[in-house]
Formats: C-alpha cells, structure tokens, sequence
C-alpha cells in the first residue's frame, strides 16, 4: 500500500481543500499512522502472552506430575517402613 503522504494524487486533491483540509489530511494520516502501530503492538503482545501461558501450563503439568509421583513414593516408603517394622517385631517374637 503506498503511503499517502507521498501520493501525488493525494498531495493535490489535499491542497484544493485549503487550511483546513490541509490539517485534517495530515491528522488522519498521523491517526493512521499511530493506529497501525498500535495494531503491531498489540499482535507482539499477544503473541508474547500466548508464548508465557503456553510455557506456564507446560511447567504447571510438570510440576502436577512430581507431586503425585512424590505421593506415591511416600505412600511406598510408609509401606515399607511398616513392613520392615512388622518384620522386626516378628524376628524378636
């Protein structure tokens, strides 16, 4: 798309505007302007934050799963702590 500031076209049809029409095509071409550069801004963004929360579930799964294999290890060492206790008693019986 070309640039409207440096369209020949534009640039006559804004002088048979006058003053007025002069400042209100250049505004609308600074809005324009500031506009699409919020746009990008905004998809940079997005994209980042998309990136954090894909990242985030990802350690969140991890961190899920080491806790319930921590769990289940201490429920095992529990175990066998009280099968080690019975053996012992039994030995001495």
């Amino acid at each position: 798309m070309i640039d409207p500031m440096f369209d020949a076209e534009f640039t006559k049809w804004l002088v048979t505007l006058g003053v007025g029409g002069v400042l209100a095509g250049f505004m609308f071409v600074f809005y324009r302007k500031d506009v699409k550069q919020y746009t990008e801004l905004w998809k940079i963004m997005t994209e980042q934050f998309s990136t954090i929360v894909k990242e985030n579930t990802t350690s969140n799964v991890r961190l899920v799963a080491m806790l319930e294999n921590q769990e289940r290890n201490a429920i095992r060492k529990e175990d066998i702590i009280v099968m080690i206790d019975s053996r012992l008693k039994d030995s001495k019986l």
